[in-house]
């Protein structure tokens, strides 16, 4: 029999007047058809809107709101959709024609779900199409829940806002995407649903994120204050709230991301901030090498550790000319 849908998908959009078409014309490719496509132009300046406007005899429901964030946009879609599971999809990413199919088969094979998403296939400026294989997940062809999303998350996102599809229920008992996170708020957002709820995954390649894309947050932002779901990690690890089998790469991922922001404020010349967020995952093991780098360099005088890295990448440089 097939499948019959009751599925909302939300495209959040900003500046993406280039790749929008391409986005929707994915969406009307699939093989399962979605109840309805809501787009958010969140106060685009490039004509973006006026694109997407243009889709409104295949049903697109166009609604424009001044620039509030990505975050703002995806929970204005949610808040509009009239199904019970919303699948998001990034203006500059595009689907296979498969890929609804697939989430309504995760729904169907576990519907006690907080979220359920497929792997992706990379693309970008020299970069050529990459397909992820990461330990932390079972090999591919694979569906099933995720053994542990933390340990996924250190070695890489397995998914993003663009592969993954969460029913609204979820969304409401979570409050949605954080507003004002300039980045990593989708991950922030899954570490909320992680906590409470298993996540169903499929290893099928079946969306196509384009890194090489403009506006892409991850390529303006630098984060340089303590991610917000370290906190909530770290909170929910204190409370009881992570099983005790998964509070030991909980607890890792916090440090992994903590490592992250500390580099990023000792080149940055912060290191009294760097030392504190150093402190706060003390007891890693997977990264105690790493942290205790850190730790040195913080205790360095201003300056020193960029040039210490200045001075590696040179040797780097050098030894890979030997070779």
């Amino acid at each position: 029999m097939p499948i019959e849908p009751a599925v909302s998908v939300v495209i959040p959009l900003y500046n993406k007047a280039s790749h929008i078409a391409r986005a929707l014309d994915s969406v009307f490719a699939q093989s399962v058809p979605p109840t309805e496509v809501i787009v958010v132009d969140d106060g685009s300046t490039d004509g973006s809107g006026d694109v997407a406007a243009r889709y409104a005899d295949t049903g697109v429901r166009l609604i424009r709101q001044e620039n509030c964030g990505v975050s703002a946009a995806r929970n204005r879609g949610v808040a509009e959709a009239r199904t019970d599971l919303i699948a998001f999809l990034d203006a500059d990413d595009e689907w296979k024609p498969g890929f609804l199919s697939e989430i309504m088969r995760l729904k169907s094979e576990f519907p006690d779900c907080g979220a359920y998403a497929t792997a992706e296939v990379l693309t970008g400026i020299d970069l050529p199409s990459d397909p992820r294989t990461l330990r932390a997940i079972p090999p591919e062809p694979w569906i099933g829940i995720l053994p542990s999303v933390f340990a996924a998350f250190e070695e890489s996102t397995p998914f993003n806002p663009s592969s993954v599809a969460i029913p609204k229920a979820v969304l409401t008992e979570i409050g949605g995407f954080a507003v004002g996170m300039k980045t990593w708020e989708d991950i922030d957002c899954w570490v909320r649903i992680a906590i409470k709820h298993p996540i169903a995954f499929s290893t099928a390649r079946l969306v196509v994120y384009h890194k090489e894309a403009e506006n892409r947050a991850s390529l303006r932002e630098r984060t340089l204050t303590e991610l917000r779901f370290t906190k909530t990690i770290r909170n929910a690890v204190s409370g009881g709230d992570i099983a005790c089998a998964l509070q030991e790469d909980a607890l890792e991922f916090m440090a992994y991301s903590q490592l992250k922001v500390a580099a990023g404020n000792i080149t940055a010349g912060n290191p009294r901030y760097a030392r504190m967020l150093l402190l706060s995952c003390r007891g890693t093991r997977r990264y105690a090498r790493d942290w205790r780098r850190l730790m040195l360099q913080t205790m360095l005088p201003p300056g020193w550790p960029v040039r210490l890295k200045a001075v590696r990448n040179a040797m780097r440089t050098l030894a890979g000319r030997r070779e």
